[in-house]
């Protein structure tokens, strides 16, 4: 085997199984249900759970389960607007059908494998004074 042709089997053999992973992925996201919704105190944000649709895929669906979380979450401003988002924190396993995503004292927060995560976002804190 010549070179040239070694490496194109060493992409092949390690540039699909990634392509694969990440159009499944991001297919599965697309195709995610919203599973819980909770607005912050003030109602200037809110967290959306969601469950990622792996089924649609079949076997290589399963496959790609094993190795991802079985939630993510998505913090959006009351425009909907996207601020934060947990679905590419690829070292944590998310969850949401035991705990759901909460906000604490302007925290959003979400639960893991290893504890409650989350996010202090700037545009989602509590109003001072009373203000609506």
């Amino acid at each position: 085997m010549k070179a040239p042709s070694k490496l194109l089997l060493f992409l092949f053999l390690v540039g699909a199984p990634i392509f694969v992973w990440l159009y499944i992925k991001l297919g599965a996201a697309a195709a995610a249900e919203v599973y819980s919704t909770k607005w912050n105190e003030s109602k200037t944000c809110y967290i959306n759970s969601y469950i990622p649709r792996y089924s649609n895929f079949g076997v290589a669906g399963k496959v790609v389960k094993l190795f991802t979380s079985e939630a993510f979450f998505r913090v959006y401003n009351k425009k909907g607007e996207l601020l934060r988002s947990s679905e590419w924190l690829l070292w944590q396993s998310e969850f949401t059908t035991d705990e759901r995503s909460q906000w604490v004292n302007g925290h959003a927060i979400y639960p893991t494998s290893s504890g409650y995560e989350g996010w202090n976002i700037t545009a989602c804190a509590p109003l001072d004074g009373g203000e609506e």
